[in-house]
């Protein structure tokens, strides 16, 4: 007669052979397995914001909050946590030597005290150079994406505009600080939106629309729901649209609303919250937050 220890034993022992065949058969069936989890978890930040614009408008800092300090620097980030701006958009580019930074502009004469294209420079050379505030040079150099993301992480909502990027090499540097899911980027170059998709069918994109063709495209093809309403698409009819898609709208109030709006002619930028779009983006944040805020349409 066989004893139940010796049942028990091997019934241990075949468990044991059976999640050990589970493992490899799984590690044979490539990436697909592995990326399950990844892929259902990276649309989080659109969750994120969703959830946050059910009862209020949010803003977000156009080139980060440079009110004190120079555009797409690390303070400028710093300082929009610190003001407790809900979206903070900032300009990413590529060095000489592949690293990713963060600048407006391919050249880097507006912004610092040196002169010529930032693709011709390597990173240790840009380091050399100081970001320029209201034409006067500053202590504060060019940032890498890496150190926006760490200071960044859990504390505020990036939005990465794609400037002279490899999309492929964004997204990996985004996967090393596992913030593929905390981000989302504003890509004008539809061959970019198509390759990083195909990289990551559910990251978050914000591609620009100009009319209700682009608009019907991208929610049928686009898993974030994100879209930016420029001057031409932004309208009641479209909106309300959007709305009842469940698209989140994205709108600027740049330049001249933003300018009449820090002079007190508020009537541009209350036509455009009066159509509740989910994120503004202006050059004044904490100005309009607090603007938000006294109409009751921000926490």
């Amino acid at each position: 007669m066989i004893s139940r220890k010796y049942i028990s034993s091997s019934k241990r022992k075949i468990y044991f052979i059976s999640l050990t065949l589970f493992f490899i058969s799984c590690e044979k069936k490539g990436e697909a397995t592995s990326q399950i989890p990844e892929a259902i978890e990276s649309i989080y930040v659109v969750d994120k914001i969703r959830e946050r614009a059910k009862n209020q408008i949010l803003v977000c800092a156009h080139r980060a909050y440079h009110k004190f300090v120079p555009e797409n620097s690390l303070a400028s980030v710093q300082q929009a946590i610190d003001a407790k701006i809900d979206v903070v958009e900032i300009d990413v580019n590529t060095t000489k030597d592949g690293i990713l930074v963060l600048m407006h502009d391919n050249s880097i004469d507006r912004t610092t005290n040196g002169k010529g294209w930032i693709s011709d420079f390597t990173f240790a050379e840009l380091q050399q150079l100081f970001l320029i505030k209201d034409g006067e040079i500053t202590t504060h150099k060019i940032p890498t994406l890496n150190e926006v993301l760490s200071i960044a992480k859990g504390k505020i909502i990036l939005n990465l505009d794609i400037k002279r990027v490899d999309v492929a090499k964004l997204y990996q540097q985004l996967k090393i600080n596992k913030m593929q899911n905390e981000v989302f980027s504003y890509i004008w170059d539809k061959r970019k939106i198509e390759k990083i998709l195909n990289i990551d069918s559910t990251y978050a994109v914000l591609p620009e629309v100009s009319n209700k063709i682009e608009m019907e495209y991208y929610l049928k093809n686009v898993t974030s729901k994100l879209q930016h309403l420029n001057e031409k698409s932004f309208s009641s009819e479209n909106m309300t649209w959007a709305k009842n898609n469940g698209i989140l709208t994205f709108m600027n109030i740049l330049w001249k609303p933003d300018e009449e709006f820090i002079q007190n002619n508020t009537k541009k930028v209350d036509q455009i919250i009066a159509l509740k779009p989910t994120i503004i983006q202006t050059d004044h944040p904490k100005k309009v937050l607090d603007y938000l805020k006294s109409k009751n349409l921000h926490d």
